[in-house]
């Protein structure tokens, strides 16, 4: 019986795509997990970028629960945690619990904390994942169109923007941390307190 060079080389091919498969599922089986802090166990400070030249907030706009078109600038004066979120991101929603308690410590008149959902779905995903989860003290917001990725430089989620009480971006953190952390709301005071 003979076979074709071409039914060779796709037999070869077979072989070499198992023999991969296998050798990856061995290395994956038995390597061993990397070991990633979660945020609470580390420092969020370490991380903040502050800008030399802050610049101000995009006028960006998207909606509180009740639909309303909302800005940033409609929350002048107060100095803000602008997170930006949606609810198929694991380190976003792994944040948000300390985003959550971060609003309860310090929110009122001087500060908000303002996490604003990038599910395409609007508050029809997002209003439903915020109840289910608990997170009783912040406020929906929703952003479905992506205007932020342009308008604020978003490299990915969850990123957050601390903004002063002149509605300039004065730092920024990418990746999920530990907002509530005593470092982090004694840095957060410190803003409250500055002119």
């Amino acid at each position: 019986m003979k076979i074709s060079i071409r039914y060779k080389s796709l037999l070869v091919a077979g072989v070499i795509i198992t023999a991969a498969t296998a050798v990856a599922s061995i290395a994956l089986l038995t390597r061993t997990p990397p070991s990633s802090p979660a945020p609470a166990a580390e420092s969020p400070l370490g991380r903040l970028r502050w800008l030399e030249n802050p610049q101000p907030v995009a006028a960006t706009p998207f909606s509180d629960e009740s639909g309303t078109p909302r800005t940033l600038h409609d929350f002048a004066g107060r100095v803000l945690v602008v997170n930006f979120w949606a609810t198929w991101c694991g380190p976003c929603v792994q944040e948000m619990p300390t985003l959550d308690a971060l609003q309860a410590t310090l929110g009122g008149d001087g500060f908000a904390v303002v996490a604003i959902s990038q599910d395409r779905g609007g508050s029809g995903v997002a209003k439903p994942f915020l109840e289910a989860n608990g997170w009783r003290h912040l406020a929906l917001y929703t952003e479905p169109d992506a205007h932020f990725v342009k308008d604020a430089a978003l490299a990915g989620l969850p990123t957050s923007l601390i903004v002063d009480r002149n509605g300039r971006e004065v730092a920024r953190l990418e990746g999920a941390a530990a907002w509530n952390s005593p470092e982090m709301v004694a840095t957060l005071r410190k803003l409250m307190a500055a002119p």
